[in-house]
């Protein structure tokens, strides 16, 4: 019963690190109290995805030296004091990206990849459950923070307060999980030898494949997790429905790495992603235009599921592609065009509002950016297996 004791814990932990996703709760409020422009707040959200990535280079080799509660305690203060730092931005944008964007970043990328090594290790046999289980409490981070927000803005309280209170209960709650965590008593630390060179990985186009494939697809997404409750209120619906999208992208991105994993492991086809692409696109088109809010809710459901589907399916392709033991060095590299789509996904879609005053052309621009993956998974992976 212990493993489910633990799994139990970093499900908690992975809980609070995905709070990340639940960042376009804040932006209305950062806009119109604090004079920030929109395409500055993104540029907070995307430069905290960005750095999860980039720490990510070097937190593999850290976590096996360091141990998964070092490396825990680690992020929970980074965590704590992202926010605390945020807290005092005010009308300051250099230090509010500091803190809520580069340090909340780190702090993330210090404990994600902690989380899923222990949860692999307790579950040996059924690693891909543990990955699912905690990896949907990265996912569902969004729906319990912008709960806890929607409800302390409701009741008056200041977005700068309201970080304060976020870095404490998350960094405590990290802190705590990190202090009872542990590895099995039969781990053993293998020291596994890359077959591969950095020279021939980056002579093969492969790489750049999956790396810029990374990155078209998660475009979207990224762009929708950062802009959501502004979109949402452009096109005229109320807080709730905002709060309402927000939820439901979180759980369909949870949702979608959890099926995503198991429906890779069992097709290995392409069809169900370039299925999941197109759906996306035409979504993407229909945003562009008038509707109702049941179809806009519909339409966030899948942006959603197409992000976290692909986000789960990236390790897979990498690790059947160059092997387990070049995983841990390739891995983070293809990763990276995620972490270089977020600086600007987002961004974008908020500078394209600050500019034009829609973000209609922004979804456009995705339509066609998911377009551009369609084709280079179409030519890629023409018959055989998908990312």
């Amino acid at each position: 019963m212990k493993k489910y004791y633990i799994l139990t814990l970093l499900f908690l932990a992975n809980l609070c690190l995905g709070g990340v996703y639940a960042w376009s709760i804040f932006v209305p409020e950062l806009v119109k109290n604090y004079g920030y422009n929109t395409a500055q707040t993104q540029l907070v959200f995307g430069s905290t995805i960005c750095c999860v990535t980039l720490v990510m280079l070097f937190t593999g080799k850290l976590e096996n030296k360091l141990g998964p509660r070092i490396m825990l305690m680690i992020s929970s203060v980074i965590m704590f004091s992202s926010y605390f730092t945020g807290s005092f931005s005010g009308t300051n944008f250099i230090i509010l990206l500091i803190g809520c964007g580069i340090l909340s970043g780190v702090a993330i990328g210090f404990g994600y990849l902690s989380v899923l090594a222990v949860s692999m290790r307790w579950f040996e046999d059924r690693k891909g459950f543990a990955c699912g289980m905690v990896v949907a409490g990265y996912g569902l981070g969004a729906v319990l923070l912008s709960f806890i927000a929607q409800i302390l803005l409701n009741r008056g309280w200041d977005v700068m307060r309201i970080f304060r209170f976020v870095g404490f209960v998350f960094g405590v709650v990290i802190f705590i999980c990190a202090m009872i965590i542990t590895n099995p008593a039969n781990t053993h630390k293998e020291k596994i030898a890359a077959t591969l060179k950095y020279s021939e990985i980056f002579r093969k186009k492969r790489f750049f494949i999956l790396a810029g494939a990374t990155g078209l697809g998660t475009f979207s997404g990224l762009m929708f997790l950062g802009n959501l409750k502004p979109i949402a209120i452009f096109l005229g619906y109320d807080s709730f429905v905002a709060l309402m999208a927000i939820w439901i992208i979180s759980m369909s991105n949870a949702l979608g790495r959890m099926v995503g994993g198991v429906a890779y492991d069992r097709f290995k086809t392409m069809s169900i992603k370039t299925i999941l692409i197109a759906i996306t696109i035409i979504s993407l088109l229909l945003l562009a235009g008038d509707i109702d809010k049941i179809m806009f809710l519909l339409m966030v459901i899948t942006v959603g599921l197409s992000y976290g589907w692909l986000i789960s399916n990236i390790p897979a392709q990498v690790s059947e592609e160059y092997g387990h033991q070049n995983f841990g060095m390739i891995f983070p590299m293809v990763f990276i065009g995620h972490g270089m789509t977020a600086l600007f996904a987002a961004p974008l879609a908020g500078f394209i509002y600050d500019r034009y005053h829609t973000y209609r052309p922004a979804m456009i621009l995705a339509a066609g950016i998911a377009f551009m993956c369609f084709v280079v998974f179409s030519l890629a992976y023409p018959t055989k297996k998908c990312i």
